[in-house]
């Protein structure tokens, strides 16, 4: 039988960077257990070790702590994708190595990036707002790295990050959702979205459609 946590003695005041971090890190393990709708407060608290008026002092629901897990991870792709612009001139490779961010993320976490990411998609969520203030960093970084994708219509490359989510849930989904996902699983997501991607940005010739500028 497993053992519970030994309970904090009351009155016990934890500072508040340290009990931001224990209920964000707790919330990580059990969004990814049960998901975020089968989730309760009390379910974060006991995952964190915590009381009651820590966590209100910190938030004000579990949608909250969703939302600062959620920040804490895209802030994390885009540094990612800024690294990965640097590294190159040639904008297929950058377009190439933002993906490989993506894609790294969702093999290593891939539970937790279904649970939150599906969420993300709904408008009516906290988490979406930040979802497409993610796409519109993500569209100026990809736009100003080069002077050739600088003048390409953004609706362009927004598609593309709208097609990488896609695919990415897609596999994650066959995947049970997440918590079973093979590296050869990463690979055919990568293949996939990068014919999209060679074929959107570099495709010439008769019967193709120029490209949107």
């Amino acid at each position: 039988m497993a053992q519970r946590k030994p309970k904090r003695k009351p009155g016990a005041e934890l500072g508040e960077d340290v009990a931001r971090g224990m209920i964000v890190a707790g919330a990580a393990r059990v969004f990814a257990s049960k998901g975020l709708s089968d989730t309760s407060v009390e379910d974060l608290l006991e995952a964190a070790n915590v009381s009651r008026r820590t966590f209100y002092r910190m938030f004000e629901s579990k949608e909250a702590v969703a939302l600062a897990l959620y920040n804490f991870g895209t802030a994390n792709l885009i540094d990612g994708c800024k690294r990965a612009i640097a590294s190159t001139t040639d904008p297929l490779e950058q377009f190439e190595l933002c993906i490989d961010v993506h894609l790294r993320n969702a093999g290593t976490m891939g539970r937790l990036v279904f649970v939150l990411g599906g969420e993300a998609t709904r408008q009516e969520s906290p988490l979406h707002a930040r979802r497409m203030q993610t796409h519109d960093m993500l569209v100026d970084l990809l736009r100003a790295a080069h002077l050739e994708t600088a003048k390409l219509d953004p609706l362009l490359v927004r598609s593309t990050l709208f097609a990488l989510e896609a695919v990415v849930r897609y596999v994650l989904a066959q995947g049970d959702e997440g918590r079973k996902v093979s590296p050869a699983a990463i690979e055919r997501a990568r293949k996939v979205i990068m014919r999209f991607v060679t074929a959107g940005f570099a495709g010439r010739g008769a019967g193709v459609t120029e490209l949107p500028i």
